[in-house]
């Protein structure tokens, strides 16, 4: 039973150990008992510090805007045509007062809902729900323009829409 019979032992003696250390690797440690005595996490919420809003600019802040349109090409002003500021609705004969008046910009939120609205050759105004332009009454502001009302008619004026460029073209 000479060298046999020891390397059979010793395999079996590792075989063993593996087993040992497998068996070890996935039962857990009895110490982990004591970790059933500790308290469990609090976990507190506070409440969210209040939120400041500033005021907003005046229209004059966003002259620059509106002399250089960030989403025209060469961030050139709007052209003079009527029909490309306002909706096919509300043409000149339709807006009576309203047709020298130019939707430049709306800012509509949860709670807030302006429009900058400007003339040519008058400095731009800044108008709310309630507000009068020119004799009409704003009843409303969306992201797709103003509404106004007078002596039940009802006009809306949209935001100018940007003009794709032809295909081919760059921009300068």
């Amino acid at each position: 039973m000479g060298a046999d019979g020891a390397l059979t032992r010793w395999l079996w003696a590792l075989v063993g150990a593996g087993l040992v250390a497998l068996v070890a690797a996935f039962v857990p440690s009895p110490l982990r008992v004591f970790d059933l005595f500790d308290a469990p996490a609090t976990i507190s919420v506070r409440k969210p510090p209040p939120l400041k809003l500033r005021d907003m600019p005046p229209a004059s802040a966003f002259a620059e805007v509106v002399a250089r349109p960030i989403f025209n090409a060469g961030r050139k002003p709007d052209p003079a045509a009527r029909s490309a500021n306002t909706s096919p609705s509300a043409t000149g004969a339709d807006q009576g007062d309203l047709s020298e008046f130019r939707l430049v910009g709306i800012v509509v939120d949860s709670t807030t809902q302006r429009a900058i609205v400007e003339r040519s050759g008058s400095p731009s105004m800044r108008l709310a729900p309630g507000d009068r332009l020119a004799g009409w009454r704003i009843d409303k502001i969306d992201a797709a323009g103003i509404v106004a009302s007078k002596d039940a008619r009802s006009i809306r004026i949209g935001m100018p829409k940007a003009r794709p460029r032809p295909p081919g073209t760059t921009s300068p």
